[in-house]
């Protein structure tokens, strides 16, 4: 595999409102190339279809028998047998739900909303009763997001980024001294960075507040993902989906051993002849691309000097 940790899915953050399809993706890669998955329940009810992505067969075959305990559901005071309705009860009224039109705070959803994401977290739910998976529970301080943030910003690099001087810097702390929530730190960046422009203020969203909250989640050691990794964007799907196989069926079946330079062809084969070339060496192949881009780039560990180069070539960030 190409990462020896799990992989934390922050690629798949609702903010991004991603299609099934660019989700199913993400998840397989993770599973493919990592050894395994970490989702936060927010992604699992604020994104509209990813019980679509856990109910596929071959997915539910690699997580209930060899994967089991490979997908990890890791989120605040979470217990061992959470439900989602239940979690969702519990997010404050501030909680902002990106899968709906106008970005709406969960106080001020609609019952239509409602009654759509109700429907949600059951489908989602069902899907999860049906695999083996892990819930894991992050116990954090109130102010465990700020300090995160901060700590990002307080780098030199980020004068040359976000704010023209030292003052602005510490004017933007003190403005935000008493801001933790994730929903309110986007609101926080809008008012200071969107006076300039709105896309100063996603530019903050996308590069400091959302890897420092994502960042909350994943276990040290691990890496979590935050956008796509261009080497590997380009993947067929088919590739990825029947690399999960793979993994499920290695135990029960004999796979032809060939080349690596057949993994070239790979695209114009059927489903069939596709399971017999999908070995270790097609496997390396893909994961030496990877690594030949990644070294060429990876030579600094500055934040800010990092993250251009990082979502480019990795969109991986480790903890």
């Amino acid at each position: 595999m190409l990462f020896k940790e799990k992989l934390l899915l922050s690629n798949c953050d609702s903010v991004r409102q991603l299609d099934r399809f660019e989700l199913r993706k993400r998840f397989l890669m993770g599973m493919t190339f990592g050894d395994g998955v970490v989702l936060s329940p927010n992604t699992l009810i604020d994104n509209p279809c990813f019980d679509e992505v856990l109910t596929r067969s071959n997915l539910v075959k690699y997580l209930n028998e060899e994967g089991a305990g490979k997908l990890v559901i890791r989120g605040f005071n979470l217990e061992n047998n959470f439900e989602l309705e239940e979690y969702f009860e519990n997010l404050p009224d501030n909680f902002i739900f990106s899968s709906f039109d106008g970005n709406p705070l969960k106080g001020n959803l609609t019952n239509h909303q409602l009654s759509i994401l109700r429907k949600r977290l059951r489908d989602t739910q069902f899907a999860l009763d049906s695999i083996i998976y892990r819930s894991e529970r992050v116990a954090l301080q109130q102010d465990a997001l700020q300090s995160e943030v901060f700590r990002r910003i307080d780098d030199d690099s980020a004068l040359n980024h976000y704010f023209e001087s030292d003052g602005d810097r510490i004017l933007f702390k003190s403005l935000t001294k008493k801001v933790y929530s994730r929903s309110d730190w986007y609101s926080q960046s809008d008012i200071y960075f969107g006076k300039v422009s709105s896309i100063e203020s996603t530019r903050f969203k996308t590069e400091v507040i959302n890897p420092a909250y994502n960042s909350l989640f994943a276990s040290k050691g691990e890496g979590f993902l935050l956008d796509d990794i261009k080497v590997l964007n380009n993947v067929p799907e088919k590739i990825l989906d029947a690399g999960v196989v793979y993994k499920s069926l290695k135990n029960e079946i004999e796979l032809i051993q060939y080349p690596y330079k057949a993994f070239e062809i790979i695209s114009t084969l059927g489903s069939v002849e596709l399971m017999q070339f999908i070995t270790d060496e097609a496997m390396g192949y893909i994961e030496d691309k990877f690594k030949d881009s990644a070294e060429k780039t990876m030579t600094r560990k500055n934040w800010f000097g990092m993250y251009p180069k990082m979502r480019k070539y990795m969109g991986l960030e480790i903890k």
